[in-house]
């Protein structure tokens, strides 16, 4: 039964786009800080405020890896934006899904369980 659907939600699916339509991605649960009520969900940009660049710049991990060991809060994810020059951040937690484009001005944070960085590059 579910292998008939498949074929039939793919092309659903295809459709969709062909004719130009977009539906709201699956967004995983995750927040660009520490996790609370409310965060926005890990694959909702942050746009950069006034400590960080201007929308269009090009993110730049190196000046932010000595954040690699640390704990993750909403004021590291700011500063780490702003230190490395990106419009937007990330946060990805263990198990989480993640899409696979490439976004030159996003700064992509890896944190293992308990929320301490184990990664940062861009993309």
């Amino acid at each position: 039964m579910i292998a008939k659907l498949i074929p039939l939600a793919l092309a659903a699916a295809l459709a969709g786009c062909a004719a130009g339509g977009s539906r709201p991605a699956a967004q995983p649960a995750g927040g660009t800080g520490a996790p609370a009520a409310g965060d926005a969900p890990a694959s909702a940009p942050t746009p950069a405020g006034p400590q960080g660049s201007a929308l269009g710049e090009t993110c730049n991990a190196d000046p932010v890896q000595h954040l690699v060991g640390s704990k993750l809060t909403p004021a590291v994810t700011q500063d780490a934006r702003a230190q490395s020059s990106s419009a937007y951040t990330r946060v990805l937690r263990p198990g989480q899904v993640m899409t696979m484009e490439y976004n030159a001005e996003r700064l992509t944070i890896v944190v293992d369980g308990q929320d301490v960085i184990t990664r940062l590059h861009c993309g």
